[in-house]
């Protein structure tokens, strides 16, 4: 593992943050590690922050067959090798349904806590076959452009901006296939609907994404007494939009017990 800054870069994985309390961090369909630097910034100072780079993303080798098994088992793995005995799972927008369905399967170390950030759908996300065709035009900055601009409510500052872009650009094209034609449509709902595991959604009611609406239909129906907390005025890219106010909430969900 090398060391970059005040981050520890692997192939796999970046940490930030030396605290008692273990986050794990699961980036969404068109991020990497790195489009969690802003939250974890605001979290360090009390929690190890660990940013995962799924196959695929963040320029990492892909998977010669990528699944929904697949990427959570890559996620365990990455936890029994950090040898994690206590910890919160993190996931964002896909990361979301990832996690659920890593958590499902673990045979290690369940994690204490999982906090969905406005995820996808464990059942199938609808998105209109004209925007799954225009997105499947990849890699193509014009089209990533359009991407970020309609996932965003908030002005995003220009080196976010910028990331969100070049994030898309760098993901491995069969991999970025396989979640637009078959991931986001892999039903998890019924393998995950009997976890009891603490989990806490957090969600913008503005998200041009994953609509409000979903999340009351698609994600809540199949988890056990989550807990929701709904935001306003953000979009799909809310650890990026407002990290500050995404790391307050957090703060408050890994205060409410000792881990």
């Amino acid at each position: 593992m090398k060391i970059k800054g005040e981050v520890q870069v692997d192939h796999d994985y970046e940490i930030m943050g030396s605290g008692k309390k273990t986050l794990v961090f699961i980036h969404y369909f068109g991020g990497d590690a790195g489009s969690w630097h802003w939250l974890a910034r605001r979290l360090q100072t009390n929690h190890r922050c660990i940013l995962l780079n799924l196959p695929g993303f963040g320029s990492t080798r892909p998977m010669s067959h990528p699944s929904i098994y697949e990427f959570s088992k890559f996620i365990n793995a990455c936890i029994d090798e950090l040898g994690l005995t206590e910890y919160i799972l993190c996931g964002h927008s896909m990361g979301g349904k990832l996690a659920l369905y890593a958590a499902k399967i673990m045979e290690g170390v369940k994690p204490k806590k999982i906090i969905l950030i406005a995820p996808s759908p464990p059942t199938v996300e609808n998105m209109a076959a004209e925007e799954r065709d225009r997105m499947l035009k990849h890699p193509n900055a014009e089209e990533a452009l359009k991407t970020v601009k309609g996932a965003i409510k908030k002005k995003l500052g220009k080196k976010k901006f910028t990331y969100a872009i070049e994030s898309q650009l760098r993901i491995d094209e069969n991999t970025w296939d396989w979640w637009l034609n078959e991931g986001m449509q892999n039903n998890i709902a019924e393998r995950i609907k009997d976890m009891d595991i603490s989990t806490h959604i957090i969600f913008s009611k503005n998200d041009p994404v994953i609509a409000q609406e979903a999340i009351y239909s698609e994600v809540l129906p199949y988890l056990k007494n989550p807990s929701v907390i709904t935001l306003g005025k953000i979009g799909h890219l809310i650890p990026m939009e407002a990290p500050r106010k995404l790391a307050r909430q957090i703060k408050r969900i890994t205060k409410q017990d000792v881990l």
